[in-house]
């Protein structure tokens, strides 16, 4: 008798320490009587939707990057226009060929930043 008594307290401690525990999505925290399907379905779908947010940051990225060497191959080509047409490199071709070389510079920077990101 006594020993069914035990045995009945003990079944309802652990249904009711089962029952006051909180659930989670989290298969590794939920243990056998915490885990949740539909919460482990929405942490799943935070996933995907923070890997979209990285996908389409990194779209936008690359299309930046696009734009910079762009913006770099048309320098190039101003840059050798000029030192094609200008033979006797006066000091206004060589000032704009300066200028043009310090903006490929920083362009070349800011492309280089981009691809580290």
């Amino acid at each position: 008798m006594r020993k069914a008594l035990l045995l009945t307290a003990l079944a309802a401690m652990v249904a009711l320490g089962a029952a006051g525990c909180a659930t989670t999505g989290d298969p590794k925290a939920g243990g056998l009587f915490g885990w949740s399907e539909a919460k482990a379905q929405q942490r799943r779908a935070a996933a995907w939707d923070a890997l979209d947010r990285e996908e389409a940051k990194g779209e936008q990225l690359r299309a930046e990057q696009r734009q910079l060497q762009g913006q770099i191959s048309a320098k190039k080509r101003e840059l050798a226009a000029l030192k094609k047409n200008d033979s006797s490199a006066n000091e206004a071709t060589a000032a704009e060929i300066s200028r043009l070389e310090k903006e490929i510079e920083d362009l070349n920077k800011e492309a280089l930043v981009l691809m580290d990101l």
